[in-house]
């Protein structure tokens, strides 16, 4: 009898011991990872719009750092904002896209890259240069300028690092990560557009 009570407590040991591991397991980084990286799959606005939003908070975030003496943390929610805004058109843009220009080939990956600067880099910069200035300050003179000073220089900019960012997407991805990865790069290149945006 002692010796079956033994067995049934290691028996109840090993079957809660399993339990955690597989609980801690599922918790790991790795495993958190794919469930975000599934979620851009399941939930592709959802989750573009959020990550959009905390890299373009965090963009601004981080050039205020270098620049600023104090954080004005409504310009970075400002900021944030056009990435949340952003999510679902970006989806609904690169499906468009791939729809348009289907495959990886040197051609649909050149028209792709032209449509993509000759629209969507315009109106980006237009959200950031006169859209953002707009809600801000309420001033409709003031936003006319920021845009007539700063889109044409900021478009320039944004093909140079685009074309090459967005070459690799187009070739190398799957059209439901494509936004993630613009995001990530994004984030370079929010540090680099708060900072003109703000700073110049």
């Amino acid at each position: 009898m002692m010796a079956l009570r033994l067995c049934l407590r290691n028996q109840t040991i090993r079957c809660a011991v399993r339990s955690i591991h597989q609980k801690s397991y599922s918790k790991t980084p790795v495993s958190v990872f794919k469930k975000i990286a599934k979620s851009f799959e399941t939930h592709p606005i959802l989750a573009n719009s959020i990550a959009g939003g905390l890299l373009m908070f965090a963009g601004d975030f981080l050039q205020q750092c270098f620049f600023n003496d104090k954080i004005n943390w409504s310009e970075s929610g400002m900021f944030g904002s056009v990435g949340v805004a952003l999510g679902p058109v970006g989806v609904y843009w690169y499906r468009y896209l791939e729809r348009a220009f289907p495959g990886i080939t040197a051609k649909a990956i050149a028209k792709k890259l032209i449509c993509d600067e000759i629209l969507w880099g315009p109106a980006l910069a237009s959200v950031v240069f006169f859209l953002l200035p707009l809600v801000e300050t309420r001033d409709i003179e003031y936003a006319k300028k920021e845009w007539s000073n700063k889109f044409l220089p900021a478009w320039i900019g944004s093909a140079c690092f685009w074309f090459v960012a967005q070459g690799i997407n187009f070739r190398f991805l799957p059209i439901q990560y494509r936004l993630l990865y613009l995001e990530c790069a994004s984030f370079f290149y929010d540090i680099a557009l708060a900072t003109y945006r703000y700073q110049f």
